[in-house]
């Protein structure tokens, strides 16, 4: 058995087609859906990358594995411990399987070396130690990986690739720029909702209000085929999503011409999403809301996925590492705090109908279709995820009784994980502002 996981920076599982997008963004990862597994309530336990990544390695929330940075322009913020196993050091110490990654998330100014641990191979398409990383275009990771895959058909593998399409900038090849593009203050062709909460909103994008008014350059002449810079609007970041559901068409294709998609699984997910101009006009991925941790999940593997299925309840970044072990038949070597999603596939067991998520000071938890945000140095947030799925009414002082609940259940969640120990927020947030004030050279 094979296994190859796919993670899409940055990108928002309401944007494929397959979870009900109205553009049609993904037609390779829609056919591995409708094959496969996909899990419609799939979340992030920890972003932005660096705390994302890390939860996904170790199966553990970022209380548990300490890590809530994205230290990518800060050199000596964090070191990961030793004494923590990795899901490749896992697979790896097993035997018999070969690890690889395409992958550079060791290129931030303080290495995040849990993400190079336990591979065979680590290709890193920089060929630099220095922070390059979010212009990496997709097209040259495959350009490295695709001749490894046949290179290693005969050998048993688990491989790890990651593209940082479609995050900022956006920079695909011209040919992906402007698949799609609507009109500045118009609203055809775009699928416009009704919220019981009582605004206007299109699915993915935010409200009616919220839409950003970017348009293309009369003069935007990228060379053909050539990656560009494109303007930062939704439409270019649709873009980005088609031409990454193009890369991964290029993998499989290889895998198919290397003739062993017969015995590889194959999963794709996303670390985070992207706020897109919602809650106050962010573009990047601050806060817990719904467009920054709803990230897809497919799983698709012949005979071993129910075809077409859709698991209920709530998929956890946390699971990834258990079900890929599940899958590879590796035993865990540490403790970790998600399962494995094998037997929620297969109906052997109960859905999860809550989760925790986190990032450098601020918690959520999420219960009976209510969301409560935690804030260290802000107002907590409280929303009806059904009657506002925008996340755009705060009802922390409206539904007092209700916010008190769960932050009793997120609190009780938080000092049963630490027991004695100091909470990593408040070290880690200290540590930011002490490293923020020392001279060096990539600020």
């Amino acid at each position: 058995m094979n296994v190859v996981w796919f993670c899409l920076d940055t990108l928002r599982a309401d944007h494929l087609s397959c979870y009900g997008y109205f553009r049609e963004t993904s037609p390779t990862m829609d056919r591995l859906a409708r094959e496969g597994a996909l899990f419609p309530r799939s979340r992030a336990n920890a972003v932005a990358t660096g705390p994302a990544f890390t939860s996904m390695f170790t199966g553990q929330y970022a209380i548990n594995n300490e890590w809530y940075m994205t230290p990518f322009d800060v050199p000596n913020m964090i070191n990961f411990p030793d004494d923590k196993p990795t899901l490749p050091e896992m697979i790896w110490e097993h035997g018999g399987i070969t690890t690889a990654a395409f992958d550079n998330l060791i290129n931030f100014a303080s290495h995040m070396k849990q993400f190079v641990r336990g591979f065979e191979y680590y290709v890193n398409v920089t060929r630099t130690p220095r922070p390059v990383h979010h212009h990496v275009v997709g097209g040259a990771v495959n350009e490295r990986l695709i001749p490894w895959i046949a290179g290693h058909k005969d050998e048993p593998f688990f491989l790890f690739v990651h593209y940082w399409d479609p995050h900022l900038p956006y920079n695909q090849p011209a040919k992906f720029a402007r698949p799609f593009v609507h009109e500045r203050g118009s609203l055809d062709r775009l699928e416009v909702r009704q919220a019981p909460a009582g605004y206007e909103y299109v699915p993915g994008w935010g409200t009616v209000e919220q839409i950003p008014n970017t348009e293309w350059p009369e003069d935007f002449t990228p060379e053909p085929g050539a990656p560009g810079k494109h303007p930062t609007c939704i439409d270019a970041y649709d873009g980005e999503i088609l031409y990454t559901d193009h890369l991964v068409d290029q993998v499989l294709n290889a895998l198919a011409d290397a003739d062993v998609m017969d015995e590889t699984a194959i999963i794709i997910n996303a670390d985070h999403g992207e706020q897109l101009n919602q809650h106050g006009g962010l573009w990047g991925h601050a806060g817990l809301h719904d467009a920054v941790v709803f990230t897809p999940l497919i799983i698709w593997r012949p005979g071993l996925i129910l075809e077409g299925s859709q698991p209920a309840g709530y998929a956890h970044h946390i699971d990834i590492a258990p079900t890929i072990l599940d899958i590879l038949g590796v035993e865990p070597a540490g403790e970790m705090d998600g399962a494995s999603l094998m037997p929620l596939m297969r109906g052997e067991a109960e859905p999860r109908e809550h989760y925790y998520t986190e990032t450098l000071g601020l918690r959520a938890v999420v219960r009976n279709g209510w969301k409560y945000i935690w804030h260290k140095y802000a107002p907590d947030e409280l929303y009806d995820l059904e009657a506002d799925p925008m996340e755009m009414v705060n009802l922390i002082d409206e539904e007092a009784e209700r916010a008190q609940a769960l932050q009793e259940e997120l609190f009780g969640w938080v000092e049963e994980n630490l027991g004695e120990r100091t909470d990593p927020i408040i070290y880690q947030l200290a540590r930011v502002e002490e490293m923020r004030r020392r001279p060096h050279r990539y600020l």
